[in-house]
């Protein structure tokens, strides 16, 4: 596979990734002001508490894409050894047909002499 499309999987990888954790982070801190707001939580627990979600949503997300790169990067590695094997058969499948040629000409000129 071509180097710059591995680039770009990975990059598009992470940035997904990215753009969850944020939305994540957002919704995290709407929840947290509706419930100060509400009166069911102080200032300082809801900083506390959007200190720590954000924190573990932060954690998984960068267990989720070391997890996603490493799928990528296996996926790609076996598309790579399967495309070198592909190349190896075309090539002998080549060389056969060559070889198959040069002896029909071999043939050819052998009745003509």
């Amino acid at each position: 596979m071509d180097k710059m499309k591995k680039i770009g999987i990975l990059g598009a990888t992470a940035l997904i990734g990215a753009g969850l954790a944020a939305l994540s982070e957002e919704r995290i801190r709407e929840y947290v002001k509706d419930k100060i707001e509400a009166g069911t939580m102080s200032k300082e627990e809801g900083k506390m508490l959007v200190e720590d979600i954000v924190s573990e949503v932060k954690k998984q997300k960068f267990d989720l894409e070391k997890n996603i790169i490493e799928k990528v990067h296996s996926t790609i590695k076996m598309a790579d050894k399967e495309l070198v094997e592909l190349s190896d058969k075309i090539d002998e499948m080549k060389i056969q047909e060559l070889e198959a040629e040069l002896e029909r000409i071999k043939s050819l000129r052998e009745a003509n002499n």
